[in-house]
């Protein structure tokens, strides 16, 4: 992690989409096992450069899916507990 990405920890997936001006469409949500959402992964592209960000989110009953299938609404409302970059291990 950064200096950046540490201020994360704490704050809602929407308040961290807003800070890096991103969106709904721009998450990749990440559910393991099957059905239990646990992160959503971001594209950041910083001055030419493309970054996944992976924000692991805790969890909670209301994250579960049988369909694989989360509101947005929801989603951006869940606090971020770790910010993983590319290249480090989330599983």
């Amino acid at each position: 992690m950064n200096m950046e990405t540490d201020s994360w920890i704490g704050q809602t997936v929407g308040e961290v989409l807003k800070q890096i001006n991103r969106g709904p469409g721009d998450l990749r949500y990440i559910d393991e096992p099957p059905g239990k959402l646990c992160a959503v992964e971001i594209i950041d592209e910083k001055h030419g450069d493309k970054q996944k960000i992976v924000l692991e989110i805790a969890y909670n009953a209301r994250l579960f899916s049988i369909d694989r299938n989360w509101q947005f609404d929801l989603v951006k409302k869940q606090k971020v507990v770790n910010v993983h970059l590319h290249g480090e291990p989330f599983f």
